[in-house]
């Protein structure tokens, strides 16, 4: 029930001109140079690029593009793919270019990668452009195969805003791109994400930062793999504690979190909760809870006593 949209038409007088109903503001550019500023045209200006790159026949065409959008900005849940997703749909679409959904997700993690400058992965993208409202992702982001899970009708997602923004996001989600990547160097591995947890031997990181960032990871993937089984199971009790155990990870480990977001995250599990967890980008941003239907009256109302109602979404 959040969505970002974007329309296209033609621009006769040679340039591109963007306007965002959520800032109220027009942009006109005549190049792709990314803003010295980061601005939030940049996506766009990034997406064009991308798309005239990988297609190369298609001649530069000018363009009017507005984009509406109801999703939380800069709150780490996913606004910028998502943003990306849409506009590189809208291109296909407008050009007949027939990509795949797939291929839409690979070419809006280029955006954010090769043009923004930001090493996140590709999960966001491929469900901004395959997922389905009430069914879980799962997803090997080496090999990009996934599924498209039922998620049980007594279960309610929540999500909590934290109203913390963290400037730092991107600069901090290249640190811990780097420190993984040093993780590798340390373990003799092409791929953290092959390694299990039993080959994780801490005699071989001379960094204990580098070893918290590789066992959140392979302790993630592996609480991951077991999710998706209590899920197939309709175990909702063992789900809702692997929630909790990934956000304690995710603070202690990754150091991803804040104070503000462990507290939203314990008064959650107070109230009813089964799990509670950091969700998105961290630093900030929103929390994600799991609850059984008929607790979700108690838990809202608890929630309600220490948080604004319009910062709790249900999803």
């Amino acid at each position: 029930n959040f969505n970002t949209k974007i329309e296209l038409s033609l621009n006769k007088e040679k340039k591109y001109q963007v306007y965002s109903e959520h800032f109220k503001e027009k942009k006109i550019f005549t190049d792709f140079i990314k803003s010295k500023d980061n601005d939030w045209v940049d996506y766009i200006k990034g997406c064009l690029f991308v798309f005239y790159d990988e297609n190369k026949k298609i001649q530069n065409t000018h363009l009017n593009i507005l984009i509406t959008s109801n999703i939380p900005m800069e709150r780490g849940i996913s606004s910028s793919s998502a943003l990306c997703v849409a506009t590189l749909k809208s291109l296909n679409s407008f050009f007949k270019t027939q990509y795949s959904e797939k291929y839409i997700a690979i070419l809006a993690q280029k955006v954010e990668r090769n043009y923004i400058g930001v090493s996140g992965g590709i999960m966001d993208q491929m469900v901004s452009s395959i997922g389905i409202h009430r069914k879980a992702f799962f997803l090997n982001c080496q090999s990009l195969k996934y599924e498209l899970l039922e998620i049980p009708s007594n279960w309610k997602f929540c999500l909590v805003d934290s109203e913390v923004q963290r400037n730092l996001r991107d600069s901090s989600y290249n640190e811990r791109y780097n420190q993984l990547k040093k993780a590798e160097e340390y373990l003799e591995v092409e791929y953290l994400g092959n390694v299990k947890i039993n080959d994780l031997d801490k005699k071989k990181f001379s960094d204990s930062t580098i070893y918290k960032r590789a066992k959140h990871v392979i302790t993630e993937n592996k609480r991951v793999l077991d999710a998706k089984q209590y899920l197939l199971k309709n175990d909702i009790d063992k789900f809702g504690q692997l929630m909790n155990e990934s956000h304690n990870s995710y603070s202690n480990d990754f150091e991803a979190s804040t104070e503000d977001v462990d507290l939203i995250t314990k008064r959650s599990i107070k109230f009813g909760a089964l799990g509670s967890r950091l969700t998105g980008g961290g630093f900030g941003g929103f929390t994600v809870s799991l609850i059984k239907e008929n607790n979700y009256e108690e838990w809202y109302n608890g929630m309600k006593k220490y948080y604004n109602e319009d910062k709790i979404f249900e999803v």
